[in-house]
């Protein structure tokens, strides 16, 4: 057996450093919690664990691919590598048998880098930092320097599966509210094309001046009728300066500001943001990487800049030696109840459970926040077409009215 030297948490406040005798790193962890503490790093004194070299970059000439070619990818890597095939025969068998382009391409870049002599991390790194990111490469080194890569690659897909599922529970969601906004412009199209012309033609013929207020939508409907190209354009264009001003480094921050003070909308932001802290917290803890290693891969998938300051709060008051649940305590960054779940699971010593637990938690929240948003999007569509149908109702009435009055 192995000699591990380790740094623990006693009673969620106390730093200690230790050695014990252990097969794996995993065995390690598990002996360190049976003595009841928290391990926060462990390694063998005589082994150089391999670190990211800071060559990165997009150099496999693949600038992007889709959720579901990353689901794939790394899903026939993991099951090769867990019936202890190589790594270059898993990636030569992709290569051959993969029905997809690009994923044949990357098995086989990633072959011919590893064949230089570079770890499957080193190599991911420099070929596709940008594709997969910073947190699937930092789990990747994790995984190879406790062998459990293909464990780490399960772990993962657990990730992108979630997030893949989240994307189509968000299209689902979207796909009623577009039938609306659709049939809108389409009343107003028809309208202003159609049925507006040849009405204004037996009126203008029996009425002299036309109430102000019909006179505004009989304006409106003329644009519309004149631009309607140009209308839609315009709907597609303040989409497109929303989404850009909202993840424009600039501009961003007073959009996430604005987000987390919205009711409702500031559970749906909060959920997500916490759902991938939560899921990479659990996940690199289980996998063996040292606590504050944990903290700053959490930390870098929170996007949102109120909650970002919370996360990195967090990581200092736990470099100063505060327990982990404190620390959430103070940067009010979770629930109480999850901060009551995490404070548990530091004094059973299983706190690699509650992280998952709490991720779990997190995760059935943006299913019914998601839900709710929904419910609470369509009356207000609905207010707005009702409120667009009045208008034009009005509109004619008057003109009608007024034509019959003047006979």
């Amino acid at each position: 057996m192995a000699k591990y030297q380790y740094r623990a948490l006693k009673d969620g406040k106390d730093i200690i450093n230790g050695e014990l005798e252990a097969k794996t790193p995993r065995e390690a962890r598990e002996l360190i919690r049976n003595l009841g503490f928290t391990p926060l790093e462990i390694f063998q004194a005589d082994l150089v664990v391999h670190e990211m070299s800071d060559e990165a970059g997009n150099f496999g000439g693949i600038n992007y691919l889709s959720l579901d070619d990353k689901i794939l990818f790394i899903s026939d890597l993991q099951v090769m590598l867990s019936s202890s095939i190589s790594l270059l025969e898993a990636l030569q068998t992709i290569e051959i048998n993969s029905p997809r382009p690009k994923i044949k391409k990357i098995a086989h870049a990633l072959q011919g880098e590893i064949m230089k002599g570079k770890t499957f991390s080193e190599s991911m790194n420099y070929l596709y930092h940008d594709l997969f990111g910073e947190i699937f490469i930092d789990l990747c080194v994790t995984g190879e320097n406790t062998g459990e890569l293909a464990t780490t690659l399960e772990r993962m897909l657990m990730i992108l599966r979630k997030q893949d599922e989240i994307k189509s529970q968000i299209l689902q969601a979207s796909i009623y509210p577009s039938i609306l906004v659709t049939m809108m412009l389409g009343i107003l199209i028809f309208f202003a094309k159609v049925l507006f012309p040849a009405f204004m033609g037996v009126i203008n013929d029996n009425l002299g001046k036309i109430p102000p207020f019909a006179q505004s939508v009989s304006d409106l409907l003329q644009f519309v009728g004149d631009y309607w190209l140009l209308c839609i354009i315009g709907v597609f264009g303040v989409i497109g300066a929303f989404i850009y001003l909202a993840s424009n480094p600039h501009t961003k921050k007073l959009f996430d500001m604005t987000f987390i003070r919205i009711p409702l909308l500031k559970d749906f932001v909060s959920y997500i943001n916490l759902s991938n802290y939560m899921s990479i917290m659990a996940i690199s803890y289980e996998c063996g990487a040292p606590f504050p290693k944990s903290l700053s891969l959490a930390e870098k998938t929170v996007s949102n800049y109120e909650l970002k300051k919370k996360a990195k709060l967090t990581t200092k008051l736990m470099e100063k030696g505060i327990a982990y649940s404190e620390a959430l305590h103070q940067s009010m960054l979770l629930p109480p109840t999850l901060i009551t779940m995490i404070a548990s699971g530091e004094k059973a010593g299983n706190l690699s459970k509650m992280l998952k637990d709490c991720s779990d938690v997190i995760d059935k929240k943006v299913e019914l926040v998601l839900q709710a948003l929904t419910k609470a999007f369509e009356p207000i569509l609905l207010i707005i077409l009702g409120g667009l149908t009045l208008a034009l109702a009005i509109a004619f009435f008057q003109m009608y009215a007024g034509a019959v009055l003047s006979i």
